[in-house]
């Protein structure tokens, strides 16, 4: 079969995805023969040297097979991929500084996972990533969001490396996988298979989670030889890792929290503590991330797919939900209108003390919807859900002047009412 790498290399290039550096010095390599290529990545942050791999011996998505055929032109282009994507779910804007060096080995009898090596030079960090030829693409995503992970946690430190948490790579990586790539990695001659954008991102979990109970937090943390034992235990593990991930980045303000542990990683010895410093809206302690985490799985565990509304039906009960009957008298002597008012009137208009039962059972009304909400809303949901609970849970009602921090929330949680509701108007029609 002929070997259509030159042509994708000439491809990609003239595209800008990729730059060929340098392949073995010489004559041009005789037919039949494979010579060693070496390919930078677009950004200029990975360096992929192997054997090319040719056209694939079969034409299917590249989303429909399990293992990788590491083609190095391609694979520096799947780096890239992953890359833009995991900057964009993060926010991330400032450039790397660590190159990562990948080299591509021939399958052995005796096949070892991919190896992620890091190096420390005088004034920054390098790392090395060595994959064998053939891989199973999630162990390839795996290793290719740690390594990255481990570029950005370790930008600003100076001797040792910054500790990451052990759930991190695994759920961040599968989180990445179920939404925002569709495709793990690219093939020559594979098909591009689109994903539907309304994808439910937990399903695999959810169907794990039938068959075995969830791991609890101190699992996570703290994972030794029992969780990646046995068959499916170390997928087990990934799909709690991922819930925790996909539930962190649901929370309001989850994202930002998430990249400021990452950048904060090298200022303490372990990543408890910053995780609980960039978490601390949320989580003054680990107790509450065990509780909250619990509940999670518990949420999870019981929503049956079956039942969950399609979006018309989801938009239609979030809409009644939000809006509160009341009974308006214009003059003392006149009979009274029903209308209809606002959470954002209800917050800047009432006395606390009458808002407070209001708001706890619209609270309430929303965690209830959350369990059947269609996908697409299901975001938008959890974000009424947070100022809720931050502005409504745990004041005391008795309160009857409204004091400055009384005010100043109800101003916060009124202007996030007010946004979350234009990201409502926009949602797409059925």
């Amino acid at each position: 079969m002929a070997d259509f790498s030159p042509l994708l290399v000439l491809l990609l290039t003239l595209l800008g995805w990729i730059a060929p550096v340098a392949g073995r010095a010489g004559a041009p390599a005789l037919p039949g023969t494979q010579e060693p290529l070496t390919v930078r990545s677009q950004s200029g942050q990975f360096l992929v040297r192997g054997l090319p791999t040719g056209a694939a011996y079969w034409r299917s998505s590249t989303s429909a097979v399990e293992y990788l055929r590491l083609d190095p032109t391609l694979t520096a282009v799947s780096l890239e991929r992953i890359r833009q994507v995991l900057y964009t779910e993060l926010s991330l804007t400032d450039p790397w500084r660590g190159l990562v060096t990948v080299t591509t080995r021939p399958v052995t009898e005796d096949q070892t996972p991919p190896r992620v090596t890091a190096v420390r030079f005088k004034d920054s960090w390098g790392y090395r990533l060595d994959f064998p030829e053939h891989l199973e693409k999630g162990l390839f995503m795996k290793a290719a969001v740690g390594v990255m992970l481990m570029e950005i946690a370790n930008r600003q430190a100076l001797t040792a490396e910054a500790e990451l948490p052990p759930w991190l790579a695994e759920g961040l990586a599968a989180e990445l996988s179920a939404t925002s790539l569709s495709i793990l990695a690219l093939e020559p001659g594979r098909e591009v298979k689109v994903r539907d954008r309304n994808v439910d991102a937990l399903r695999s979990v959810r169907e794990r989670l039938r068959q075995r109970p969830a791991l609890g937090f101190n699992d996570l943390c703290l994972p030794g030889p029992a969780q990646f034992e046995g068959t499916g235990a170390a997928a087990h593990y990934q799909a709690c890792s991922q819930l925790f991930v996909h539930e962190l980045l649901r929370l309001r303000g989850g994202r930002e929290s998430l990249r400021e542990m990452l950048l904060n990683l090298h200022r303490n010895l372990n990543w408890q503590t910053t995780f609980l410093q960039a978490f601390h809206a949320h989580f003054p302690r680990l107790i509450d991330v065990d509780k909250w985490y619990a509940v999670s799985t518990v949420n999870i565990s019981s929503r049956d797919p079956m039942s969950v509304w399609p979006l018309e039906a989801t938009r239609r009960q979030l809409d009644e939900i939000l809006l509160t009957p009341v009974e308006v008298r214009m003059n003392a002597g006149e009979l009274p209108i029903r209308t209809q008012v606002s959470l954002q009137r209800i917050v800047a208009e009432w006395e606390f003390a009458r808002q407070q039962p209001v708001l706890l059972a619209k609270l309430q009304q929303l965690q209830s919807l959350s369990l059947r909400a269609a996908p697409a809303c299901a975001p938008l949901i959890q974000g009424y859900i947070g100022v809720l609970q931050t502005y409504a849970v745990g004041r005391n009602p008795r309160t009857k002047a409204r004091s400055a921090r009384l005010a100043a929330a109800a101003r916060q949680a009124t202007q996030e009412l007010e946004a979350l509701d234009a990201r409502r108007q926009k949602l797409d029609p059925p």
